[in-house]
C-alpha cells in the first residue's frame, strides 16, 4: 500500500508540473509579439516600399528604417 501511494504521488506531481509548464509556456507566447502591433520598415526615398522585416529597399538598396 505504501508503494502504491508513492507511485500515485509521483504521477500526480509529474502531471502538475507538466500542466504548470504548459500554462506558463502558453502565457509567455501570448505576451510576445501578439500585441496586435506589427513592426514595419520603409525606405526613406521610396515610402511605398513597406516590409514587416528589416532589410534593404528593392528599388535603391538603401537600408529600410523602422516606420513609427
Amino acid at each position: 500500500m505504501n508503494k502504491f501511494k508513492s507511485v500515485v504521488t509521483a504521477v500526480a506531481m509529474i502531471t502538475l508540473l507538466g500542466a504548470t509548464a504548459l500554462i506558463v509556456g502558453c502565457k509567455h507566447n501570448e505576451s510576445e509579439g501578439h500585441s496586435g502591433h506589427v513592426h514595419q520598415y520603409t525606405c526613406a526615398h521610396h515610402p511605398e516600399v513597406v516590409q514587416n522585416t528589416p532589410g534593404t529597399c528593392p528599388k535603391c538598396n538603401m537600408k529600410l528604417t523602422h516606420k513609427e
